[in-house]
């Protein structure tokens, strides 16, 4: 899958073992700046909604963490 960041993103991580258990990603922990893209390819035996892989649980970023 392609990710491409509308924003500075920190961080990005995808967790395909949360539709799949089996499932497997090639990268993690990638920073994008605005325009940028990074590529994972994502390998299961599962034919996987690609829409659940872009949203939560799933599609994860340090951004998403909350500020007291």
């Amino acid at each position: 899958m392609t990710v491409t960041a509308i924003s500075v993103l920190r961080e990005l991580a995808i967790f395909p073992d949360r539709l799949d258990p089996d499932a497997t990603v090639d990268d993690q922990l990638v920073t994008l700046l605005p325009g940028e893209s990074a590529v994972f390819h994502v390998t299961t035996a599962r034919d996987l909604d690609a829409g659940a892989l872009t949203g939560f649980p799933v599609l994860r970023c340090v951004n998403e963490a909350v500020r007291p």
